[in-house]
């Protein structure tokens, strides 16, 4: 286990623990409702948009009052409930999707996760630490800044696949509009192994540890919440993810925001998917 000291003024020396141990404290509280009709009963709408259900509400609960108990002073960033102000000093970001996948979840499906991630500023390029949870098995990515990627404790990197026609690809074409499926054509001829899961931050964690090769969501519908953890743990895996004008993500922390990108095992396939991508 990575034990570094973070925001020691704090008081609290393991704040990697801290998020590692309040993801788990997620999947054991939402776990015995997963796939009932209590888990999907609509109590609003979220900040980002969509519907909160009440696994989603359980799961941000659980989260937020872990902050609190641990008198930590931040800005909340959250998928369901938006910007919270904690504590008077407020110098950092926590960046939270209680729950990604949530149709999976509700279902019953087992790929859903819980996303959480810190950030010096309100840039997802200052995000420094990221856990994400495989809410259905209890798999644990996460990854501090300069310190590598791990998957439960063990040391991840991508894969170094750069043939397309080898290499197992995620796509997120859910809703896209016809411009975008048009311009994902000539990907779909390509490639022989296209994946979609339903919980973006865990298949960028596939990514990460080798097991997908690249992941492609270039609708611009997703939020910046859903991918703020996995970023940090791909890039710590030796990936990248950029937009499909090559340009580094650099998009605000807000729930709102959406993003476009090309997460990819390595620069010679994310090359590679950009041939295969009308402009």
């Amino acid at each position: 286990m990575i034990k570094k000291i973070l925001f020691n003024y704090y008081g609290l020396k393991e704040l990697l623990d801290f998020l590692i141990n309040t993801s788990k404290e997620v999947y054991n509280t939402i776990k015995p409702i997963i796939g009932s009709s209590l888990a999907s009963e609509v109590i609003g709408k979220g900040a980002g948009g969509d519907w909160t259900m009440r696994i989603d509400r359980l799961a941000e609960d659980v989260i937020i009052n872990s902050i609190k108990k641990q008198n930590l002073s931040c800005i909340v960033v959250s998928e369901e409930s938006g910007i919270i102000n904690i504590g008077s000093k407020r110098d950092f970001y926590i960046i939270i999707d209680s729950i990604d996948g949530t149709t999976n979840a509700v279902r019953g499906i087992p790929f859903f996760c819980t996303s959480i991630a810190i950030s010096k500023s309100n840039l997802i390029k200052d995000v420094c630490t990221g856990v994400v949870l495989n809410l259905w098995d209890g798999t644990i990515f996460y990854a501090e800044k300069g310190n590598g990627a791990y998957m439960n404790d063990k040391k991840i990197k991508t894969s170094n696949r750069v043939l397309l026609e080898d290499a197992i690809i995620g796509i997120d074409f859910s809703k896209a509009e016809e411009s975008i499926v048009n311009r994902l054509k000539p990907l779909f001829k390509k490639i022989k192994h296209i994946r979609h899961f339903g919980a973006n931050a865990l298949e960028i964690c596939y990514v990460a540890s080798g097991l997908i090769d690249a992941f492609i969501d270039i609708r611009r519908v997703l939020r910046v919440t859903d991918i703020a953890a996995s970023y940090i743990i791909l890039k710590e895996a030796g990936g990248l993810m950029l937009t499909p004008e090559k340009k580094e993500i650099n998009s605000i922390l807000e729930p709102t925001q959406r993003v476009s990108f090309i997460a990819a095992s390595n620069p010679v396939i994310y090359d590679e998917i950009l041939k295969n991508i009308k402009k």
